[in-house]
């Protein structure tokens, strides 16, 4: 019976070890459209970084709060142009060493002084393209395990500009409202 007992107690340990080496094993910058499947599930609410995971819903709530969040809008010039979040910061983003990256640890903190916020602070909302969209998953990353941001102070909106777009052409009391959630040139694709 103990003899049961115990190598039932192995089998929990060795299962429990495996599944946490997994998760840890998705703690790293991914390529364009790796980011893993189980953190682009919409039940994903928190990464194994421990950053929290927005969608459409928790980006509007937020909007709507007229709470202080820096957002930071990781994709290229050409994308921003044509809408993002209201008063949101450019600062492209791919992985770590890679050509076009202006989002840098000291570009971060300047953000967050010219905002009023303090690295200590502040709430981060990276975001880029959309849920398989990589950028905004690799800075969030980035911030928490290499830039020294406290993962309670990062957000990874996984929804992306887009369905934040949607979103608001879907709802006629946020359409009415644009202006405060996004862009000039986002409105005018409304």
């Amino acid at each position: 019976m103990i003899k049961n007992v115990l190598t039932l107690l192995a089998i929990v340990g060795f299962v429990t070890g495996l599944l946490f080496v997994s998760q840890k094993a998705y703690a790293v910058e991914v390529e364009k459209g790796m980011i893993p499947a189980e953190h682009v599930d919409d039940s994903c609410k928190k990464l194994p970084f421990e950053v929290a995971v927005w969608d459409a819903e928790e980006a509007v709530a937020q909007l709507k709060k007229d709470e202080k969040h820096l957002w930071i809008d990781t994709r290229p010039a050409s994308f921003y142009d044509k809408g993002s979040v209201r008063d949101a910061i450019l600062l492209p983003y791919n992985k770590t060493g890679a050509d076009g990256n202006e989002l840098t640890p000291e570009s971060l903190e300047e953000a967050l002084k010219t905002a009023g916020m303090t690295k200590d602070t502040a709430k981060v909302v990276f975001f880029c393209q959309g849920p398989k969209c990589h950028r905004s998953y690799n800075a969030s990353y980035v911030a928490v395990k290499d830039w020294g941001y406290d993962p309670e102070n990062i957000i990874w909106f996984r929804a992306g500009y887009p369905f934040l777009l949607k979103a608001i052409k879907n709802d006629p009391k946020l359409k009415r409202r644009a202006k405060k959630y996004i862009s000039d040139s986002g409105i005018k694709q409304l």
